[in-house]
């Protein structure tokens, strides 16, 4: 029996769908245009993870979340993401000022890997699975 494969984008897109209900549940319905979480990670450390919704239209948010460490810059970011309500998913439009190229452009600058943006919304959804998880602790 020969096992079927499924296209490259169907990673992505399951990815990209986890995150909008993640997301959804952790920004309560996207009912709040900010949202902050705070957690100690030692006595004189503690990271901040601040939401912040940029733009609205009829079917899509865009936010920016900053993860800001408190004793360790080295480990701050900022990711811009498109939320599409219609389509229920989010992705990723920006890390930490970089954006990943269009699938449509050929021949991109060797800067950038050819997974690049598969890789920015795997890493927002660690961050999402690490942030429920930690909102889990609080609300219990």
């Amino acid at each position: 029996i020969e096992m079927k494969t499924l296209p490259k984008t169907s990673t992505h897109l399951n990815v990209c769908g986890s995150n909008f209900f993640k997301l959804r549940k952790l920004l309560q319905d996207f009912k709040d245009p900010r949202k902050s979480f705070e957690k100690s990670v030692s006595k004189n450390e503690t990271v901040f993870i601040k939401f912040n919704l940029l733009s609205k239209t009829k079917h899509t948010l865009t936010y920016e979340v900053k993860h800001i460490h408190t004793e360790d810059s080295l480990n701050d970011f900022i990711i811009r993401f498109c939320v599409f309500n219609d389509a229920k998913m989010v992705e990723v439009i920006s890390f930490q000022g970089e954006k990943p190229f269009p699938f449509y452009i050929k021949n991109k600058p060797a800067l950038q890997s050819s997974d690049e943006k598969h890789q920015q919304n795997t890493f927002f959804f660690d961050l999402l699975e690490n942030l429920l998880t930690f909102a889990e602790e609080i609300i219990e």
